[in-house]
């Protein structure tokens, strides 16, 4: 995710320096990439108070034109990352767990209108976001279903951005704090994740040996 959120502000460079007004977009896009990223389930409404903000600085066709561009770019990336990771051997177990059977035929009764559905409304997209590699479906349907979704929703919300009477210096806040409540959770994860990692075979060993002596 980080790479992917790098090339692109990469390859902006030029166009950030070569048009100064192009720097905001930029911003933007990034913003949308690093908030699909694998963080996205702990940030539920950031990206809906970054596009309110966006909204108000540039046209709220614009913003939803760049952000359903890195959207359908993260969710691309994501497609084949959770494949990956869902068909695992190791997961065999439990893929063929009763709920994970039963979840995933439902999904493939409808899933092109279950992307669709969650892709604009309060349903979670996490779900579909696994159930889509993991049942199979091929990824073009998949990023067409989530982008008649996505972008009708990114417009309203760039547009209501404009109505909503609150400041973008609280909108503003409220994102940032969100997204550091998010940051903060993943590094705690992580690092209760790294305490519980089993002891490498050589470290057993010498504890062994220390027990013996």
């Amino acid at each position: 995710m980080l790479r992917g959120t790098g090339i692109v502000a990469a390859l902006a460079i030029y166009p950030t320096l070569r048009w100064p007004n192009v720097a905001g977009m930029v911003a933007f896009l990034c913003i949308t990439i690093f908030l699909h990223g694998p963080l996205a389930p702990l940030l539920p409404a950031a990206h809906e108070a970054v596009l309110m903000v966006t909204g108000r600085v540039y046209p709220p066709l614009l913003v939803a034109i760049v952000g359903i561009a890195g959207t359908l770019y993260m969710e691309y990336i994501n497609y084949h990352l959770y494949r990956a990771a869902l068909l695992h051997p190791k997961l065999e177990r439990t893929r063929q767990s009763r709920l994970v059977r039963r979840t995933v035929a439902l999904f493939e009764k409808a899933p092109f209108f279950c992307v669709w559905l969650c892709s604009w409304s309060p349903l979670p997209y996490w779900a579909v976001r696994f159930l889509a590699p993991l049942s199979g479906y091929p990824v073009r349907p998949y990023l067409v279903a989530t982008f008649l979704g996505r972008a009708p929703r990114y417009y309203v919300l760039a547009l209501f951005g404009e109505l909503l009477p609150v400041s973008t210096l609280a909108l503003a806040v409220i994102t940032v704090v969100m997204i550091g409540i998010a940051v903060a959770i993943a590094a705690v994860r992580s690092r209760v994740a790294t305490r519980a990692e089993p002891a490498a075979p050589a470290d057993l060993a010498g504890d062994l040996e220390r027990a013996h002596d």
